[in-house]
């Protein structure tokens, strides 16, 4: 039964908010996708852009010319509103393994069942990773749902690139704030680093291109890997999916650890 493990509970717990989810960036990115024809027949988006100077790298449109839909959907979506919703969705979620347990007085009634802690973490871990790359999908299908219907040209191949790099910062961040939460018992202070974090990290990467002390302190930015190769355009940086890849999984080693140590006796 699908609710005889931790991973069929937390599935089922997050079916609702990563329905919401997945159809909110699914449903916004397809609706860029339709309507791209229009805005550029309108609206000249590089003389705009070209106007606003080294502004415009706050958007992320340095990556790309804005008249095709792939730069479009970088300056608009990919840059920072997908990012900014996949992280408050995987911190959200991951900030509540431990900490929303606590708060809610059911940590113990959980940790009285014949399962480890370090398997109650990693099976929540995969139901949230399970929830990104679900939301990632619905992405994929309605953004090329929309360039069909626009006549615009959007690589499925690149798409999908760009959208595992999505999914990969998402779970950075998800998983940071799991650590923060473990090592805290707090969700709130976890949920507001992570996206603290985000905005620092989204900053540092934005003003690289235009201030050098940024420059030199880019590689510790995780937008400097999430896109730095443009992947939308160019297909995946296996070194960059690496980068990546660790940091998320050596945050929940940390996580692991942290928990399986932790006096939750209080």
């Amino acid at each position: 039964m699908l609710l005889r493990s931790v991973f069929g509970k937390t599935v089922r717990d997050l079916r609702w908010p990563t329905f919401w989810v997945a159809l909110g960036m699914g449903g916004m990115t397809g609706y860029f996708a339709i309507l791209f024809p229009t805005y550029k027949s309108i609206i000249d988006l590089n003389a705009i852009l070209e106007k606003m100077g080294p502004a415009a790298k706050l958007m992320g449109a340095s990556v790309g010319d804005a008249s095709s839909l792939v730069g479009f959907l970088h300056i608009e979506l990919f840059s920072m509103i997908l990012p900014a919703l996949i992280i408050a969705f995987a911190a959200g979620m991951a900030s509540g393994f431990t900490a929303g347990e606590e708060s809610r007085g059911t940590i113990d009634v959980l940790l009285s069942y014949p399962i480890s802690r370090r398997r109650l973490v990693l099976e929540k871990a995969v139901a949230v990773t399970l929830a990104c790359a679900v939301s990632a999908v619905v992405v994929w299908v309605m953004a090329l749902g929309g360039a069909a219907a626009s006549a615009s040209p959007l690589p499925a191949d690149k798409l999908a690139a760009a959208l595992v790099m999505l999914v990969l910062l998402g779970l950075d961040f998800g998983a940071g704030a799991l650590a923060i939460s473990i090592f805290t018992g707090n969700r709130a202070a976890s949920i507001g680093v992570a996206i603290a974090l985000m905005v620092v990290m989204y900053l540092v990467d934005a003003l690289a291109a235009i201030i050098d002390v940024f420059n030199n302190i880019r590689p510790l930015s995780l937008f400097r890997y999430y896109m730095g190769s443009d992947p939308l355009r160019n297909g995946l940086n296996l070194a960059d999916v690496a980068v990546l890849s660790v940091v998320a999984l050596f945050l929940l080693v940390v996580s692991l650890v942290a928990f399986e140590r932790r006096d939750l006796a209080a």
